[in-house]
């Protein structure tokens, strides 16, 4: 199936995949998962008459508006890592519906305006917030004045110039390095930046990290408010969570909640029917993300960017309080390698495989055993360089046990290229430690 992320026209799965992802026709390395469920359809595009271009400027920057996500499966949870596989809707896209050109223009924060932008530092960051008290009628607004200038909404175009559908994305840097989805900008043969004070300007993508779903694209303006990072300590599940971008096309919507958990590891579908890809250790919010707010921020109540918004969990394609950021660690790894160099290394075992179900467990006379058995070893791969076999079963890669193929998937993303991890494993029954140097994914891969 041809992956489609313009979920606002057409829903992510026809119900056609199968119930594993892990046979011996499974790229190396792809996590396994359930079946995932039919999708339930989006609207359908705008009618022929509506203007794509009357949305009005914007939400206002303080405005709080019910924003996100789609599909479903949960996968059982472990205390040490909690790993969810999804349907997952990327809150991305979505040309407005008809319905919406009805709100006509409605009033903005205009304090950042484009004359404001060309004078500004090279070197301009936008606040960090210190509001008395922890009564949220005070933070959100005042989060969001702050910050709402420092996200952007990013229209998706075709060769011709038609919209095909639009994400939100975060200012990196002063000098016009912004942070998206890969999913919001994978099938734009161009691409335009719409700024907080409504100026658009035409933007360059300068690479992507599909793995981690993320972008990187620039605009040539100086002197943008580049968002805060929150960089020196992790995020604490109960703590407020805001999230800004441009649901549905109304911009600078801002919706506020909590971090609901940390250390989620979600599956997406991959680039064709038959695989799925892994996104570790995202953050849970229960802020409302909907379709168009991919890219967007997640940020604390002090306007500090937490993550960067790209899925959500629902059974009916709106909002149900479960979304999901990549957090903002992995976000300045992967911006930094795009700006210097264009692309994102990732370390490559290169095997597949399948988990280790109860009657495999039972055939090997050990009832407890959890692990990943592996079914395929790449040819000239680490693994096979380092001696691994069909049938092995990993059980740890490093000092972390290993339950299953998502697992193992997920601890070998820790790693980078050329990094040596010491690999636990039962051959026959017996068990087996070797060292492997990893090697890189293939990034067309």
């Amino acid at each position: 199936m041809e992956r489609d992320r313009d979920e606002w026209r057409r829903p992510w799965t026809d119900g056609s995949e199968p119930a594993s992802a892990f046979a011996a026709t499974t790229p190396a390395d792809a996590p396994a998962g359930p079946e995932v469920p039919t999708a339930r359809p989006y609207p359908q595009p705008p009618p022929e008459t509506w203007d794509a271009s009357d949305h009005g400027p914007g939400s206002p920057a303080g405005s709080v508006r019910p924003p996100d996500t789609t599909g479903t499966v949960i996968a059982p949870e472990r205390p040490r890592r909690r790993g969810l596989v999804l349907a997952v809707v990327m809150a991305v896209v979505g040309a407005v519906i008809g319905s919406l050109a009805t709100l006509g223009a409605v009033s903005r924060t205009d304090w950042f305006a484009a004359e404001t932008v060309t004078a500004a530092p090279d070197d301009l960051t936008a606040p960090v917030i210190n509001v008395e008290g922890d009564n949220v009628n005070d933070i959100v607004p005042t989060v969001a004045r702050a910050v709402t200038p420092s996200v952007v909404r990013i229209d998706i175009l075709d060769g011709e110039g038609n919209e095909l559908g639009l994400g939100s994305g975060v200012i990196y840097t002063s000098d016009g390095y912004i942070i998206t989805n890969n999913h919001v900008v994978e099938q734009a043969a161009t691409l335009r930046v719409k700024l907080s004070s409504n100026e658009s300007l035409p933007a360059e993508l300068i690479g992507t990290d599909p793995l981690n779903d993320l972008a990187v694209v620039k605009v040539d303006r100086t002197g943008l408010p580049a968002i805060n990072l929150r960089q020196d300590e992790e995020p604490v599940v109960g703590e407020m969570a805001i999230a800004i971008g441009s649901p549905f096309g109304l911009d600078a919507s801002v919706t506020a909640g909590v971090v609901s958990a940390v250390g989620r590891d979600i599956t997406v579908p991959g680039n064709d029917a038959q695989t799925r890809q892994v996104i570790p250790a995202v953050i849970q919010t229960d802020a409302a993300i909907n379709p168009g707010n991919s890219g967007g921020a997640l940020v604390d109540a002090e306007g500090r960017l937490l993550g960067v918004n790209t899925a959500i969990l629902s059974a009916t394609g709106g909002s149900q309080g479960v979304g999901f950021a990549i957090p903002v660690a992995q976000a300045v790894i992967t911006a930094d390698q795009l700006i210097e160099t264009g692309v994102v290394r990732h370390a490559f075992l290169g095997v597949s495989g399948l988990d280790v179900t109860p009657e495999i467990a039972e055939r090997l006379g050990r009832d407890d055993l959890q692990g990943a058995m592996l079914t395929l070893i790449e040819e000239g791969s680490a693994a096979d360089d380092a001696g691994i076999q069909v049938d092995d079963i990993i059980t740890a890669l490093g000092d972390e046990p290993i339950a299953s193929m998502f697992e193992l998937a997920v601890a070998v993303r820790q790693y980078q290229p050329g990094d040596t991890v010491n690999v636990t494993f039962l051959r026959e029954g017996e068990e087996q430690q070797v060292d492997v140097t990893l090697g890189e994914r293939d990034p067309t891969q």
